[in-house]
């Protein structure tokens, strides 16, 4: 094969193309070497280290909420680098005052800004990379509930092209450097202000970072989120805002155009489907497994105790078991006969389609006699904080102290009432399961919902199931401040007192020997 003269034809036509991929090499390694690219990727880096150890999202992580968590904290630092630095470069003749020397260059405007679009590829590569090291690292060594959507982890990257490419856009629209953190602000207030503008609805992805996920955690086949479809409209929305870059540069022609055509299209079609609403099955399959969250599980029995949850969730049956445990080894084995059944549940408004709380509840109800085991303990799909732990302490122990199963009337929403002794035990026994469950039972104890005071141990985030008054939950906190061995002795000696329908907050607090309310409360 001979080889092509320097000045031959094709040689010629091909210098332009080689020249475009040289300077956006040169432009890759600037922007990756970019002081703000580089604190933009160690802050992400750091977050998610963080997070290990200060949040439950990643001690029992759920890997279909934390993939589009991990797409936000991208576009936001990432994203938000590529706008910056991007534009930065586009500007940099203007900066330097070289804007003239430009015109003699080999390359025009348009093939120069094709380079600067073409540069934040390696950073969106670089978040791709974090995002699944993480993953990878939450799957391995938590136990993670679920799995991730490939297409929502492919969000980060696409909302860094696009950024990127606003920022290069803003870089020949206008000279002035302010304009792109400004857009950067600009967008950060919009993800502050647009859910709640929209009340949360679909329009919402029409934005960068789309539709949060529900308010709980779900198992992935209820989810139905359009991330393919999202991925797609950002896609080509990143191809309109680079097409008006090169535009704005003065390319023109058929390649220009075409391209155009393809991201609209892109952009049409995806901005559409993820409008769409859940299929009729999705919604079918969502009413089932929230009333009849019996049929879709599997259960297990560790220690007399059975568990049944979602099979996504099944990995924190153990931890679980640890709060329960601590619990049931502070009774007397004379109490310790009643079975008990942990059943794990979702409680989402936007699936109860018309349905009010009191037909789910019913529902409930129903579903566990159905099963064989009435009056099963409720458990949500978030674990990991300590409200959690008290929760789930908190339902076993009224359960273990009262023989009750913490079940109100159906019209009564705000949970059974625990007064006297056993609402003193009850509160006792949840704090001290663990360190960990103590502190829930503080957090629990602040929280304003009530307006009653006291302290209301919760199913899901929805339904309070147990409330113990105000002068119960102060002699129980005292309690808890006592030695633990010594206020156990007196709990297995006085059981049967403590336990009995007619023994006030006073006389509980008599015999753990700690100081009596200072108001007692009628049940």
């Amino acid at each position: 094969m001979v080889a092509e003269a320097p000045g031959s034809p094709a040689a010629d036509a091909s210098a332009p193309r080689r020249a475009v991929l040289a300077l956006a090499r040169v432009e890759m390694v600037r922007m990756l070497r970019h002081p703000v690219t580089v604190a933009a990727t160690l802050l992400l880096a750091g977050l998610w280290v963080s997070d290990w150890f200060t949040t439950k999202t990643t001690r029992y992580p759920v890997l279909q909420e934390l993939d589009h968590d991990s797409a936000m904290g991208m576009m936001i630092l990432l994203g938000g680098a590529a706008l910056i630095v991007g534009n930065l470069a586009v500007l940099r003749a203007h900066r330097d005052g070289t804007t003239g020397l430009s015109r003699v260059l080999i390359l025009p405007d348009h093939a120069r800004t094709l380079a600067h679009l073409l540069a934040p590829l390696p950073l969106a590569v670089v978040g791709a990379v974090l995002i699944l090291a993480r993953m990878a690292v939450l799957a391995i060594c938590a136990p993670a509930a679920g799995h991730p959507n490939p297409y929502e982890l492919a969000v980060g990257p696409a909302t860094v092209l696009l950024l990127g490419a606003l920022g290069v856009l803003l870089g020949r629209l206008t000279r002035s450097a302010v304009v792109a953190p400004l857009a950067l602000l600009v967008l950060l207030a919009g993800l502050v202000f647009l859910e709640p503008l929209t009340n949360g609805g679909k329009a919402l992805w029409l934005a960068p970072q789309g539709q949060p996920t529900p308010m709980m955690p779900i198992p992935v086949s209820l989810l139905a989120r359009p991330a393919a479809a999202h991925l797609g409209y950002l896609l080509g929305l990143a191809g309109l805002l680079a097409t008006a870059a090169v535009l704005r540069a003065g390319a023109r022609g058929v390649r220009v155009a075409g391209a155009g055509a393809v991201a609209l299209a892109c952009t049409v079609a995806g901005g559409t489907a993820q409008l769409s609403p859940p299929s009729p099955a999705v919604t079918a399959a969502r009413i089932a497994v929230m009333n009849q969250p019996s049929q879709h599980e599997t259960c297990q029995e560790l220690g007399h105790v059975t568990y049944c949850a979602f099979a996504e969730f099944s990995r924190w049956i153990p931890a679980w078991n640890t709060v329960v445990q601590a619990v049931v080894a502070r009774v007397p084995a004379t109490a310790r006969s009643t079975q008990l059944t942990v059943r794990q549940r979702i409680a989402i408004p936007a699936f109860d389609r018309g349905t009010g709380p009191e037909q789910l509840l019913a529902a409930w109800r129903a579903d566990d006699a159905a099963a064989g085991t009435p009056g099963a303990i409720g458990i949500d799909t978030s674990w990991g904080d300590s409200p959690a732990a008290a929760n789930l302490a908190g339902q076993v122990a009224y359960r273990l102290v009262t023989g009750q199963t913490g079940e109100a009337p159906i019209e009564q929403r705000d949970g059974a009432t625990a007064c006297g002794g056993a609402g003193v035990l009850v509160v006792w026994l949840a704090g001290q399961a663990s360190t960990h469950a103590g502190t829930g039972l503080g957090l629990l104890a602040e929280d304003a919902r009530d307006e009653r005071g006291g302290v209301s141990f919760y199913e899901t985030q929805r339904f309070p199931t147990v409330y113990v008054p105000t002068p119960e939950l102060t002699v129980a906190t005292q309690a808890l401040a006592r030695p633990r061995a010594d206020i156990a002795a007196r709990v297995q000696q006085s059981w049967a007192t403590l336990t009995a329908p007619g023994t006030t907050a006073a006389q509980a607090a008599q015999i753990l020997g700690v100081p009596a309310p200072a108001t007692s409360t009628a049940c």
